[in-house]
């Protein structure tokens, strides 16, 4: 199906087609504005079933398709009460991440969508082509230079302002940031966004196609896309993705050891690296300062970012404990530094900031309720799935406390669910789905 770094068109499904077509699109979806991606992929989707079929052809929706849409629809609620003078944007944000992965959830289930990991992967490995061709244009042919950034073509159709500032919310979604000139850290590197609206999304994309590489059989893709995964996420520069990812990494050779060499090499393993770090003081001061010097130097890789999160995370905590938000506050508070609307209370942290603090306990609990039967539905359809489904999951799950999510996850989530190891394009589907 892969050979020699092309794909043989004629070999996919239509299913697969258009998940490839979709993928490589990536510099389109953020051109166009990926604030808006997973609604407009949900309704041409939607339309092209209903055009072609006549019908949509759902099932009874699962709890956790439900639980997503309630979710959505509960934000919704809670933005109404909390701001009544708001303008529809803050309607229509929980519909176009949640909503739209709960319809796309609902619809996958519904057709039992499987699509072949190679087929994944390359559509990755085109977007980090892609991406590795415009640093090397950028970094040796600009030279990194300043520019204005400009807006994305739905920021301009809708006419959200043309004046881009680091310090606004809006600028962010809003406008074309494929590099950061001011931010230069790590070698003297600047911090690149490329083809996504921050760079620590960025990160998220390539530490997918990082762990899709360590699944593929197909040595040639499976090198192009660890190098240049591991490439491209140093440029971007995210900590979070620096200290998780390993985690998963290392985890995931736990997993394939214990699966190749059985349980008890791995407690045997286990038992002496335990033995070696705790009872030899030599060993045990090593790997203290070792974890130690590797958390200071990510904290102090932008040191103002860190204390502005440290700040955010306590207040955000500080005003749980006090005033226990049952249903949400729908918003972020106070700036917790005047003039800089990035760090305000409720924000950074998808756990402290979009559940607890604006969803609120009664929000939290829809979405727990999503993620537990999610979680479920995806162990007992874990047949053919490739071990990168459960990986990327492990690794949002890790993020979660220190990032907030965006459509892009949402988008990669969904991505989870229809990935297959199987080696027949028309496995688990009827021939009606495969052209849809």
């Amino acid at each position: 199906m892969v050979r020699h770094g092309l794909i043989r068109w004629q070999a996919l499904s239509g299913t697969e087609r258009f998940v490839c077509i979709s993928i490589i699109l990536v510099p389109l979806w953020w051109v166009i504005s990926w604030s808006y991606a997973p609604l407009l992929i949900t309704i041409g989707i939607f339309t092209y079933q209903l055009v072609r079929y006549k019908s949509l052809g759902l099932s009874h929706p699962s709890l956790s398709a439900i639980a997503l849409l309630v979710f959505a629809v509960y934000q919704v609620i809670l933005y109404r009460l909390n701001v009544p003078d708001g303008g529809p944007a803050g309607l229509l944000v929980p519909m176009q991440l949640w909503g739209s992965a709960g319809l796309l959830l609902w619809y996958v289930q519904s057709h039992q969508i499987r699509v072949r990991l190679p087929v994944i992967a390359w559509g990755f490995s085109m977007v980090a082509l892609q991406a590795t061709c415009y640093w090397l244009f950028a970094h040796f042919v600009l030279s990194e230079a300043y520019y204005t950034p400009v807006p994305n073509l739905l920021a301009r159709l809708l006419d959200k302002g043309t004046t881009y500032s680091s310090g606004k919310l809006g600028s962010v979604g809003n406008f074309l940031t494929p590099y950061i000139p001011d931010a230069k850290a790590f070698a003297g590197l600047v911090r690149y966004a490329f083809f996504f609206p921050h760079p620590t999304i960025s990160s998220f994309f390539f530490g997918f196609s990082f762990l899709i590489a360590l699944d593929l059989r197909n040595r040639i893709l499976s090198f192009w896309l660890t190098g240049s995964s591991s490439f491209l996420i140093l440029i971007c520069q995210s900590r979070n993705i620096w200290l998780t990812l390993p985690i998963v990494v290392l985890l995931r050779w736990i997993l394939t050891t214990g699966r190749t060499r059985g349980l008890a090499f791995l407690m045997a393993l286990a038992a002496t690296a335990s033995f070696v770090m705790l009872s030899i003081p030599a060993v045990t001061d090593l790997v203290t300062d070792k974890v130690t010097a590797t958390a200071d130097s990510a904290s102090d890789l932008r040191k103002a970012s860190t204390e502005d999160r440290n700040k955010i995370y306590s207040r955000t905590w500080e005003n749980i404990v006090e005033e226990p938000p049952i249903i949400g506050h729908s918003v972020p508070g106070p700036e917790v530094n005047p003039g800089y609307q990035f760090a305000r209370i409720g924000t950074e942290s998808f756990i402290l900031g979009s559940l607890l603090y604006k969803a609120g306990f009664l929000g939290t609990g829809l979405f727990l309720t999503f993620l537990v039967s999610f979680s479920s539905w995806l162990y007992k359809t874990r047949e053919d799935r490739p071990l990168c489904c459960f990986l990327i999951l492990l690794l949002l799950s890790l993020s979660s406390a220190v990032t907030e999510f965006l459509p892009t996850e949402a988008l990669i989530l969904i991505l989870c669910t229809i990935a297959s190891n199987s080696n027949i394009a028309h496995s688990h589907q009827s021939s009606r789905v495969n052209h849809a």
